[in-house]
This record gives C-alpha cells, structure tokens and sequence, in this order.
C-alpha cells in the first residue's frame, strides 16, 4: 500500500495538506480521500483503511488484508490499526498490510465475510459471490459471522463486481 501526500487530482488538485491518495499498486484500485479539518490521525487512518478496504473487496473479489490462517475473513480497521473482528487488539499496523488472496471457492450459502463496522457482508456462491447489508438480512445482526449457513435471493443489482442479495436470513 502507498499513502501520497501530493497533490491529487481526483480531489480537484487540493494541496497536500487537504487531501491524502492511498493506492495498493497490485491490485489497481486507488483513491482520493478529503479528511474534515480537526480530525484526529488515527481517525484518518481508520477511514483510509476501511474505504480501500470496500473497494478491494468489492471491486476485485479478493480477500484484503488477509488474515493468515483465519480463512476469508479478513482483518478490520481500527484506530491503531487493522485487527481480527473478533479479537480487537492490534494485529497490524497500518501501512504494513499482507498481500490479498482468492476466496475459498469450496464454500457455498455461508457468510465468507462480514464487517460489522459497515455492517455489509459477503455470501459465498458458486456462481459468484453475493453482497449484503443489514437493510437485506432478516434476522439478528449480532449473531452474524464467517461460516454461518444462509439463504438468500440475489437480484439484478450489483456493489462493484459482486451481485446483491435482495433478502438474507439464517438457514433452517
């Protein structure tokens, strides 16, 4: 990952000292991001991570920042830095991301991945992975996570190359 603090042309050519690029080079995706004056580093730092990290997911279907050995989920931002969801102390600084890798294309009607802090997740599919979010799932938020059995309907809509779920909820 490459944080510039140049002049960046997709904000309009604002200064260094109002605007922030962040590009991971391997996987093509890069974007401009505009921190509101007073904000606090971490903060900034927190929603640079978790913006790339929407757009790696969805845009290229990989799983980023990995977590190894943890399967498809993948680490979240925090203020100190990306971490296990389920375990909240600092697993990675920022700036010192893995790499990212293909989805375990044996799974099938389980949550792959879920950020809560977004509270939108992935359906593993066979015929490609599904995208959801709480407005879609019927049922108990909370009680979501990698691995649970769901059912789902997909419609024609897509968030990036993942289609969109239309109703989720928990398999009998």
């Amino acid at each position: 990952m490459q944080i510039d603090a140049e002049t960046d042309d997709r904000l309009g050519g604002e200064t260094a000292t109002s605007s922030i690029g962040i590009r991971v080079p391997d996987l093509g995706i890069e974007m401009g991001y505009r921190p509101a004056a007073g904000v606090a580093p971490e903060s900034v730092a927190c929603q640079l991570a978790s913006h790339i990290q929407d757009d790696i997911l969805s845009k290229t279907g990989m799983i980023w920042p990995e977590d190894q050995g943890q399967g498809d989920q993948p680490l979240v931002p925090g203020d100190s830095g990306w971490h296990r969801e389920s375990e909240p102390g600092v697993v990675v600084p920022y700036g010192q991301a893995g790499g990212a890798h293909r989805p375990d294309s044996s799974l099938d009607a389980v949550v792959r991945w879920w950020l809560g802090y977004w509270f939108v997740g992935v359906i593993a599919d066979p015929a490609g992975d599904v995208w959801f979010s709480e407005h879609e799932f019927v049922g108990d938020l909370s009680a979501i996570a990698p691995g649970v059995r769901v059912d789902y309907e997909v419609g024609d809509r897509f968030h990036g190359q993942l289609r969109k779920a239309t109703v989720v909820r928990f398999a009998d």
